[in-house]
């Protein structure tokens, strides 16, 4: 429920969808991984995120990219992290790396 005792979106009653605010304290990889596979799992195998066939749908980001942060040789860009927010509808600040960036800019 909001301040207003009203649903997000306005409406009330038990037909009110309530907004869940998550983060995660897992590493990015992981953390994206069982992201896109709660939200999109068309994106994600048995064996783990398809790193090329997600980067496709991202504005601006690389396959290599994406791969380099995913399996921790290179760390997240912000730019890279809000793109995959965005694409899966989360606050950049669900990503540790992203939350850590922002006090260490502080």
């Amino acid at each position: 429920m909001t301040a207003t005792g009203r649903g997000v979106g306005g409406r009330s009653g038990s037909t009110a969808t309530l907004a869940v605010v998550l983060v995660s304290h897992l590493p990015f990889g992981v953390a994206l991984t069982e992201l896109v596979r709660e939200v999109e799992d068309v994106y994600v195998t048995a064996r783990g995120l398809k790193i090329a066939t997600f980067a496709e749908v991202l504005d601006g980001v690389s396959a290599a990219a994406l791969r380099a942060a995913v399996t921790g040789e290179q760390a997240p860009s912000a730019a890279l992290i809000e793109e995959c927010a965005r694409f899966l509808r989360v606050r950049p600040g669900y990503f540790r790396e992203y939350r850590i960036a922002l006090r260490d800019a502080a």
